[in-house]
């Protein structure tokens, strides 16, 4: 591992509380008099702060344990996926950001970052004419104008992108967990931090997806696939998407598919910018399919409890899911 990577690594771990807290990975010293350090360090710190969240006091992971009913044990496995996730994400960041500082030309090429808020959904236009809708909560980072054999982005979040065909540039998307290398198509990327899986689906063109820490694991997919990665399985999984509409999350609708409850929480915390915890696995295993389009939250899981019976409680912290017991 180079010496910048390493640097970027310990970072992470720092942000991530994977170094004991009072411990310093650098010395003060060295921060102030290395600039390059210092912006390192910076950027980093922008990412964690604004899209992960912050460490939790014991206190206050002592009282959502005891609302939850969940053991210590599990509790912190929790935590920890959460931060483990993160840290990847990081990664990717710091990496993608090294890549670009050894091999950015001397033109005015920029690193822009595309940002959405919690609930909000924007189209903007990349300097090759690619527009691309991002979903909410979501950044795009791209370095541009593209003036590399690839067109290469960096997408934390959701996002759909209608590309510009250019043979000779192929338009690469990196995430977490994939590379997805296209010429000129319409796909929808969904790749959020702490997602159980990311998914691609293909409207038009051709892509190649492969996994970011296996190349050889890939595939080539065709319009009308939708393909969900699992990114602690390593598996690709194949179903239809020709009747979907493309990227309706676009026009504030919300539309599943047979979709179980774990990942329709996911997408609802994110629209809503709320937390939802489901403490019972059988119930984040019910599957739904419905769509909604100006309904608010509450209304939306009394809908879904309609079709699959299912407790639902507000707390300060958030939205509680979970099974409805039988009084005998």
């Amino acid at each position: 591992m180079e010496e910048a990577e390493q640097r970027y690594e310990l970072i992470t771990k720092e942000l991530t509380s994977e170094i004991p807290e009072g411990e310093k990975i650098f010395p003060d010293k060295e921060i102030s008099e290395n600039i390059e350090l210092r912006q390192k360090k910076a950027m980093l710190q922008y990412f964690w702060f604004n899209y992960f969240p912050k460490p939790l006091p014991n206190q206050i992971i002592k009282k959502t344990e005891k609302k939850l009913g969940f053991s210590n044990a599990k509790c912190t496995i929790g935590i920890s996926t959460i931060y483990k996730t993160a840290a990847a994400v990081l990664l990717v960041v710091s990496l993608g950001y090294i890549g670009y500082q050894h091999s950015k030309p001397k033109n005015n090429v920029i690193l822009n970052e595309y940002v959405t808020l919690p609930g909000e959904v924007k189209e903007f236009i990349l300097s090759d004419g690619t527009k691309v809708w991002l979903n909410s909560k979501t950044v795009l980072i791209a370095a541009e104008p593209f003036i590399e054999e690839n067109r290469e982005v960096l997408l934390i979040g959701g996002g759909y992108f209608e590309v510009a065909h250019d043979a000779g540039k192929p338009f690469i998307i990196k995430s977490s967990s994939l590379k997805t290398t296209v010429l000129g198509t319409h796909l929808d990327v969904s790749a959020y931090p702490g997602d159980i899986k990311t998914e691609v689906s293909l409207y038009e063109g051709k892509v190649e997806i492969a996994d970011k820490d296996l190349p050889e694991n890939k595939m080539v997919m065709k319009p009308g696939q939708k393909v969900s990665f699992s990114n602690d399985e390593k598996n690709f999984y194949v179903k239809s998407n020709e009747l979907e509409i493309p990227a309706e999350w676009r026009e504030g609708i919300l539309r599943f598919y047979d979709e179980d409850l774990n990942s329709i929480a996911q997408k609802l915390e994110r629209k809503f910018s709320t937390r939802i915890f489901i403490t019972d696995d059988q119930v984040g295993k019910l599957r739904f399919t419905a769509s909604f389009d100006t309904e608010p939250l509450d209304k939306i899981l009394k809908l879904l409890r309609e079709a699959h019976e299912f407790k639902i409680e507000k707390t300060t912290n958030g939205i509680i899911i979970k099974t409805v017991k039988n009084n005998i």
